[in-house]
């Protein structure tokens, strides 16, 4: 799933540049749109981890000879020697996304042109809102494939890691084996592959430790000197 780092990255770069920047007196509007490119990478990388997934379901069916052989693998019960420790790890998970996911993830901090600074802060969930913000949306020719990266945003970095943490908490409460409960542990294992808070992180901090020279370099040779801006990393992104 890290190979989704790229297009995590190129989100945090379309949040990144909705700014209003002072050139010399000049007030200019920056901001950046999606291309299919990206969706295409997208879907190359989706269309990799089905094909692992696949190929994984009908090598343990070749080896282990079905659901029943697995069935004895796992075997009897799902069991904990001592329950307070998964459930003691699982709450520390919860409550560190929770807080992580409200605090403050990104800054950055430009010059308004009269003396003062525009800072602009985001958590996990305004980044997605940002994607498609009034700013993001106007006069965008792209804006389909816009809401996609936006839905792609929701999926991996928010319902995805929700979903995972909801069925932790099933698999500890039903801790009789059955049926249903392995193949709901096979179906969390597989949605946890796609949950990328962390390939988040390293596409933010790529994108964050360059950002200053990336929007100078848009603004130009003449302008760069004319640009003041700053960037930094807010106490969500290390919790």
């Amino acid at each position: 799933k890290y190979t989704l780092v790229d297009v995590l990255a190129v989100i945090g770069v379309i949040v990144g540049v909705q700014l209003q920047l002072n050139l010399g007196g000049l007030e200019v509007i920056t901001r950046a749109e999606p291309r299919f490119g990206i969706i295409a990478f997208f879907l190359a990388t989706l269309w990799e981890f089905i094909q692992i997934e696949l190929i994984k379901v009908m090598h343990e069916r070749k080896v282990f000879g079905g659901e029943v052989a697995n069935s004895q693998i796992g075997g009897e019960r799902l069991f904990f020697a001592r329950l307070w420790i998964p459930v003691l790890m699982l709450l520390a998970t919860i409550v560190l996304y929770i807080v992580g996911a409200m605090s403050e993830f990104i800054y950055i901090e430009s010059s308004n042109g009269s003396g003062g600074m525009c800072l602009k802060s985001y958590n996990l969930v305004s980044i997605g809102n940002a994607l498609v913000n009034e700013l993001s949306l106007t006069g965008n020719i792209s804006p389909g494939q816009t809401w996609f990266l936006y839905l792609v945003y929701v999926l991996l970095i928010l319902a995805f890691p929700v979903l995972t943490h909801t069925m932790q908490i099933v698999f500890i409460i039903a801790r009789s084996q059955s049926k249903t409960l392995k193949k709901l542990i096979k179906w969390a294992s597989a949605i946890s592959c796609f949950a990328s808070v962390e390939v988040l992180l390293i596409g933010t901090f790529a994108v964050e430790s360059k950002f200053e020279e990336f929007i100078k370099s848009i603004a130009g040779d003449e302008n760069a000197d004319l640009v003041d801006i700053k960037s930094g990393l807010g106490s969500g992104f290390y919790i």
